[in-house]
């Protein structure tokens, strides 16, 4: 599984879908499709608001559908959040 190529291409989509947990990317690779979920802002134990990473949700293939949670650096969530804003920009 090639995590690094699976986050470099959410950060090169150009589609992002509302869903929700929040927007997600669908992206193509090594003949699977890879959900992608951009991070919302979290909260820490005492409710203050801290960022969170993007993160692998799962991918579906010949054979089905398997869910999984996959957090992303903060360089890769930072280049995810850039393509999400510049496609979802009006």
């Amino acid at each position: 599984m090639d995590i690094i190529g699976i986050f470099s291409k959410a950060a090169t989509s150009t589609t992002w879908t509302q869903t929700n947990l929040g927007k997600v990317a669908e992206v193509t690779h090594q003949d699977l499709t890879w959900t992608v979920l951009l991070p919302g802002m979290g909260t820490d134990e005492a409710g203050e608001s801290t960022p969170s990473k993007a993160r692998i949700t799962g991918y579906q293939g010949y054979g089905g559908t398997e869910f999984m949670e996959v957090e992303a650096t903060w360089a890769q969530t930072i280049g995810i959040v850039d393509a999400a804003l510049a496609a979802t920009r009006i």
